[in-house]
């Protein structure tokens, strides 16, 4: 046996569908076998691996081992004379697996190999290439120098920003992303060390295979694609603390001779340091745009009256009207995502209204008023154009209903593609094709390129069964500069993947603004519940005689406003990782619409609730089961 390939899943059905589709390709010629170990997933990827990949080695684990151990389960019963350790979430092209070993067998004094990785937007992935994590590494990597200096031999060591992204290089640490091992290396230096559950356990493996007198190598004349961070996001606070004590727990473990106390004590200190930037970062994410606005609304004050609009208020009483007028432009939706800015006109026109009511217009003045709102709202929305542009990619901004979308392929696998997203996207904007017998004919990224250009498309999806996918990874790889969403049809377009998106007509792809989970769902649910809840404890003396269970009546509406239930919600616990996730419900859609409650309505009706929640129906069910508020949760 020449290559024993072991892929750990989690939870990832779809892209691990994609990986093995594109793995079977990638070993025609070699004689290999294929293991997948599965920790417990509740997302169907065991039956799809079985039903679909009927020759690949399963192990269906009944509990999440973590990444080491389920990978040396898989490396214990290998018969390979290499060992490929690659994530779920990659896609390789058909050579890459003959080049890599073809190099291995060339070179024996190679114990670890590492490809070039692009991300799902055709980037280059610098964890490609990687260079020991030593105290001073690991420091300027957590304090942020590496990121300032990417390419200097001295701060950028991490990712070995100095060598070139093109060019074969000894190195020191792979990616376990996709990681070619010997197996006689292994068998010399062990397995993955199984203290590390996520993380840091690549750069132990690679170490220690340097540690035996053994080369790591990059090789960029072999790509895949690598869509990074499905599970994990990396701004995330649990991410800086798991993946930085990895750090720690490898320094331990090597430079026990080098004062590791004192080297513990500051990464742990740039830990917290880290964390605090990372939760510092999430808020200003989400209140920088609201205090912008207090700060245009506080200026508007204070011009107000600065031309004779009565005395100065104090300082603390117009930060409260500008704070409540963030109020009334949230409530408009002036902070849904993706940002625009119809909220801030709708939240302008009602702060408008209630100066008027409250008698703060300016008595005898309509226009200049006017053109002062005016003013503020097109500074508001110039922000939030300068927050899409910068923070959500150039082109979150176009509604998915409007999406411009090229496919390419023949034409029976385009016309496929685009019926599904039709479907996912409720709608395209517009539909072009190109015909794979179009291509090869010269310059393909520069005929597509012209093409997505004249017809300004924002995502580019190629048909997996007529184009190699070496050549899907080098098209990629030479627009990403374009700005457009690269996605990938599997064949008969069963699914669709792209960065971070998976849309099939069994998963819960959706038009983003009706979601359940969306910024305006969330906001109108929100408000629902608070506003019914005030209601309801307002009127409680009458409103009591018509429950059926009066003290849980108090009880749920106490629990609503302190965001702890909702007035509706799903039928069943959500198991399911395709429907996002919901406050638990008082009501629900099955009992509330009074439907029979069988598994298969129960699962119809919590995707319908989902795919298109409207606070409409919430009310109309909540009105019309008023009785039975107080139902225990």
């Amino acid at each position: 046996m020449k290559l024993s390939v072991v892929i750990v899943n989690y939870n990832v059905k779809a892209y691990l569908e994609q990986c093995l589709r594109t793995v079977q390709e990638a070993l025609k010629g070699l004689e290999g076998e294929v293991f997948v170990v599965d920790n417990q997933s509740t997302d169907g990827s065991v039956d799809m691996v079985r039903h679909e990949f009927p020759a690949v080695k399963l192990l269906a684990n009944k509990e999440n081992i973590g990444f080491s151990r389920a990978n040396n389960q898989a490396i214990r019963a290998c018969s390979g004379e290499y060992i490929l350790l690659l994530n779920p979430d990659t896609v390789v092209g058909e050579d890459v697996f003959r080049k890599a070993v073809a190099f291995m067998d060339a070179n024996p004094r190679s114990g670890g190999l590492g490809v070039k990785m692009i991300d799902g937007t055709g980037r280059f992935l610098p964890e490609s290439k990687r260079g020991l994590p030593t105290p001073t590494v690991a420091f300027y990597k957590i304090i942020g120098l590496s990121r300032l200096f990417p390419r200097s031999r001295h701060f950028g060591r991490y990712h070995l920003g100095h060598l070139p992204e093109n060019e074969a290089a000894s190195i020191e640490i792979l990616s376990g992303a996709c990681m070619f091992l010997r197996r006689k290396v292994l068998d010399q230096v062990g397995l993955l060390d199984e203290s590390f559950f996520m993380y840091g356990e690549d750069i132990d493996l690679s170490y220690r295979i340097l540690l035996g007198g053994h080369e790591n190598w990059y090789f960029p004349q072999a790509r895949i694609i690598h869509y990074k961070g499905e599970s994990t996001k990396k701004s995330s606070v649990n991410y800086v603390f798991v993946f930085y004590n990895a750090m720690v727990i490898f320094a331990r473990k090597h430079f026990t001779r080098r004062g590791p106390q004192l080297f513990s004590a500051i990464i742990r200190g740039a830990i917290y340091l880290s964390a605090a930037g990372a939760i510092a970062m999430r808020f200003l994410n989400r209140a920088l745009l609201p205090l912008l606005d207090m700060a245009l609304l506080m200026t508007g004050l204070t011009v107000l009256h600065g031309l004779g609009q009565g005395a100065m208020p104090p300082l603390w009483e117009r930060a409260a009207w500008a704070a409540g007028g963030a109020v009334i432009l949230a409530a408009m939706g002036a902070y849904d995502l993706p940002r625009r800015a119809a909220g801030v006109w709708k939240g302008l026109a009602v702060i408008a209204l209630a100066s008027l009511a409250a008698g703060h217009w300016p008595q005898g003045a309509f226009w200049w008023p006017m053109a002062l709102l005016a003013a503020m709202g097109g500074l508001m929305a110039g922000a939030r154009i300068l927050f899409r542009a910068g923070r959500e990619g150039g082109n979150a901004t176009s509604p998915a209903e409007s999406a411009r979308i090229l496919a390419i392929g023949s034409p029976d696998e385009a016309k496929r593609a685009l019926a599904l997203l039709w479907q996912t996207h409720y709608g395209l904007g517009k539909e072009v094709t190109l015909d794979i017998r179009a291509l090869g004919k010269g310059d393909d990224a520069h005929q597509i390129r012209q093409l997505a250009r004249r017809e300004r498309i924002h995502e580019v999806v190629f048909c997996a069964p007529d184009l190699p996918m070496g050549r899907v990874i080098a098209l990629m790889e030479q627009l990403k500069a374009d700005g457009v969403v690269f996605k990938i049809a599997q064949p008969a377009s069963k699914f669709i993947i792209g960065p971070g998106t998976t849309e099939s007509l069994n998963d819960l792809l959706i038009l983003r603004d009706h979601a359940a989970n969306s910024s305006s769902a969330l906001r109108h649910r929100r408000m629902l519940d608070v506003s019914l809840a005030l209601f309801f404890l307002a009127t409680l003396p009458v409103g009591l005689w018509f429950v059926d269970h009066r003290a849980g009546f108090v009880r749920n509406c106490t629990n609503v406003l302190l965001g702890k239930r909702s007035w509706v919600g799903y039928a069943s616990p959500v198991a399911d990782k395709r429907i996002p996730w919901v406050m638990p419900g008082i009501l629900n859609p099955v009992m509330a619409d009074h439907l029979r409650p069988s598994p298969l309505t129960l699962i119809r009706a919590d995707l319908e609730y989902a795919k298109d929640y409207r606070a409409l129906q919430d009310l109309r069910r909540v009105i019309g089961n008023y009785r039975f508020l107080g139902r225990p949760a």
